[in-house]
């Protein structure tokens, strides 16, 4: 009973949450972000240093900032601020246009965001502070109803300098992997990477380790804790 009280977040909460995930990826601070939206500092500056503030920023203010970050709105923030109620009214034709842009963008299908890491476990520790449960992103059009899929940033510099560290990425679960695939592979020590794959044997996957490259990898079955299939990548951050 306790954990569900926990889970529950007022909107204010759902959308500080957000923002410093925002400036946690990003490096940035709240005047940087209040910069790059084209807001005044204090609308950042006052949710996050004043918790007891009333202000809530409206959809308007908060898609401002997720132009600017590259970051879509989270299902969760819209939920929890009630998106249908909190649109501003279309006043003229030139807004019609951009409220039906907008409105679209919140209505695509998404997916969960998944931290992964290259690091082991005991080193992941450190990098809690960027797991956001519940994090979700518009997702492309041919993984809607994919139960199985997910999002997640590219955890090292394998596929540089055709897939940049950090690329926004997709993957699923929905079939098995054959050659030519390009797996997430998460091993039993929670350590996430991405490997072509050459073939399956007896022994376990048999994989190029890194484009350009020639050398090869094994993983055996029993190393393996979670694999999934890279369907699509969005943007590079």
């Amino acid at each position: 009973m306790s954990e569900a009280v926990v889970e529950m977040k007022t909107p204010k909460k759902a959308v500080i949450d957000w923002i410093d995930h925002i400036l946690d990826r990003k490096k940035w601070d709240g005047t940087r972000l209040a910069r790059e939206a084209k807001l005044a500092p204090s609308t950042i500056l006052r949710l996050l240093n004043d918790p007891e503030h009333p202000f809530i920023p409206t959809l308007k203010t908060l898609q401002k900032i997720a132009d600017a970050s590259g970051y879509p709105i989270p299902r969760k923030v819209t939920e929890a601020l009630g998106a249908p109620k909190m649109e501003a009214p279309e006043t003229s034709e030139e807004e019609t246009s951009n409220g039906t842009e907008r409105r679209s963008r919140l209505r695509t299908f998404q997916v969960e965001l998944r931290h992964v890491s290259s690091l082991p476990a005991s080193l992941q520790a450190a990098t809690t502070s960027t797991r956001r449960e519940g994090t979700y992103v518009p997702a492309p059009a041919q993984l809607e109803n994919d139960e199985t899929a997910f999002a997640f940033y590219m955890p090292d510099d394998s596929f540089e300098p055709w897939v940049k560290s950090g690329s926004l990425m997709f993957a699923t679960k929905r079939r098995d992997p054959v050659r030519n695939d390009v797996l997430v592979v998460t091993d039993k020590n929670e350590r996430t990477k991405l490997r072509l794959l050459l073939g399956i044997d007896e022994d376990g996957l048999r994989m190029l380790k890194q484009f350009g490259s020639e050398e090869e990898e094994r993983l055996g079955f029993d190393d393996i804790k979670d694999i999934a299939i890279l369907v699509g990548l969005i943007k590079t951050i």
